[in-house]
């Protein structure tokens, strides 16, 4: 069985690590309300030297449309390696999106400040 785990923080986000096929680490929210892979920030993205893919329409909270930067990040995650699609973010804002939960159970535990992310 396959298994990340992470913390809840002291703002009570649930929080993983991603961690990269090239070993780099990147601590992440995970955010249920965003349907896509990752959100990382155009700095991280170009340590790690990730090539960008294109554009991509995304609906925002509001509602507007805009289009966002995507690039493409092999991730190690729940004991396999893959590439996904990453959104890249203008700020330090980092993000989990439901893509990378499909398929397993995501638990938060607010009593214990612990979360984890099982395949079975």
């Amino acid at each position: 069985m396959a298994q990340e785990t992470g913390i809840v923080n002291e703002n009570l986000e649930a929080v993983l690590t991603i961690k990269l096929a090239n070993n780099s680490t990147i601590e992440c929210a995970i955010d249920t309300g965003f349907n896509g892979w990752l959100l990382l920030p155009r700095t991280f993205i170009e340590e790690n030297l990730m090539p960008f893919i294109g554009l991509e329409k995304v609906t925002m909270f509001e509602g507007n449309d805009i289009f966002v930067e995507t690039a493409l990040a092999k991730v190690d995650w729940l004991g396999k390696e893959f590439s996904v699609k990453t959104l890249v973010s203008e700020t330090d804002e980092t993000l989990i999106g439901t893509q990378m939960l499909v398929g397993s159970v995501l638990e938060i535990d607010y009593e214990n400040l612990i979360v984890t992310v099982t395949k079975k």
